[in-house]
């Protein structure tokens, strides 16, 4: 079956996600819809990738700097859940202007995204809906949100 993929850091974001028992979307503004956003990539979403600061700078960071220094996770979700929109649909829903969706398609191109990867559901996710991985080197690991939690 395929799969659509949260991705997120284990040490940061995990934890309050497994505390809320839910994915929730979120918004940039107050004008957008909020959206759980899902990528068909099947090792690690590329824009997932945040940066972070440095001497008061914001710093971008390789994919194995993230991974060493937040840790990854994802939570799985059937690519067939009727709930899910692709990324023109989600913009438009959310109430993205298209010269922000523009921009953001142009961000996450150079980051190593691809938009026709991207989809976003418009209502909160129980965790129980969905299966958490863990990366573990260079393998995605099952983890047990029972015990986790």
């Amino acid at each position: 079956m395929k799969m659509l993929y949260h991705y997120t850091s284990e040490r940061q974001h995990l934890p309050k996600i497994l505390a809320s028992g839910v994915l929730r979307g979120r918004a940039d503004n107050d004008q957008e819809r909020p959206l759980v956003w899902f990528s068909s990539h099947p090792f690690w979403e590329p824009t997932a990738t945040k940066p972070r600061w440095l001497g008061g700078l914001l710093a971008n960071q390789t994919f194995e700097q993230y991974r060493e220094m937040a840790g990854c996770a994802r939570f799985a979700l059937p690519a067939d859940d009727r709930r899910l929109m692709d990324w023109r649909k989600a913009c438009k829903f959310a109430g993205i202007p298209k010269r922000d969706r523009w921009a953001m398609e142009e961000t996450g191109i150079k980051a190593g995204g691809n938009p026709k990867q991207w989809f976003a559901m418009a209502e909160t996710v129980p965790l129980s809906e969905l299966r958490l991985e863990r990366l573990s080197g260079d393998k995605w690991e099952f983890v047990d949100m029972e015990v986790e939690a």
